[in-house]
């Protein structure tokens, strides 16, 4: 226990219609704010570095790892809210379907994921992860949906992640230690 957690939002995605969106990969820009990340320093004391199994995450994390000499460890339970089931939607349907999912986290939309089921699951490896590590830095690689959710918890605005998702970007990070929010991932 004790550790402090990085949460980091993966690099910008390249939308692809005829793909799953767990099947995404990064952008060229993504790809830059993956390199640009790992040049930064910011995450130069990380001892473990956890990626979601999604391709857009893991190669967001890969060039801090190289950088650090580090492997990467991936994990199902950190995942983004699955979105794989619904159909493609232009961005205004995408948004309106996004605000829904959030503000009614119980209910699935577009055959969606529940917001709920997605924030348990990542809650629950998150906590697993402290109990079984002490006093590290640990990075965790991951999604917009599942780390909004988790900070809007620890900070009691579960009814404002909405705003809150819209307030960050992609390669957007922030710290938690011992539940607590040091730095918010939301601007």
């Amino acid at each position: 226990m004790n550790n402090t957690f990085y949460f980091l939002r993966h690099g910008e995605t390249k939308v692809d219609k005829n793909a799953p969106i767990s099947k995404w990969v990064l952008s060229e820009k993504g790809e830059t704010e993956a390199k640009k990340l790992s040049d930064g320093g910011v995450f130069k004391d990380v001892d473990l570095i956890f990626s979601s199994t999604e391709d857009k995450a893991h190669k967001t994390a890969l060039p801090i790892a190289r950088s650090l000499g580090k492997e990467v460890v991936w994990l199902e339970e950190i995942a983004e809210l699955n979105r794989d089931n619904g159909l493609f939607m232009q961005a205004e349907e995408y948004e309106k379907v996004v605000k829904q999912c959030l503000e009614n986290p119980d209910e699935s939309f577009n055959n969606w994921e529940t917001a709920a089921h997605a924030l348990e699951r990542f809650e629950k490896k998150i906590e697993e992860l402290d109990r079984q590590y002490d006093d590290l830095k640990i990075l965790v690689v991951g999604h917009g949906f599942t780390i909004n959710l988790y900070f809007a918890k620890l900070l009691g605005v579960l009814d404002k992640v909405y705003e809150r998702l819209s307030a960050n970007n992609f390669a957007d990070w922030g710290i938690v230690k011992n539940q607590k929010v040091v730095k918010d991932i939301a601007k």
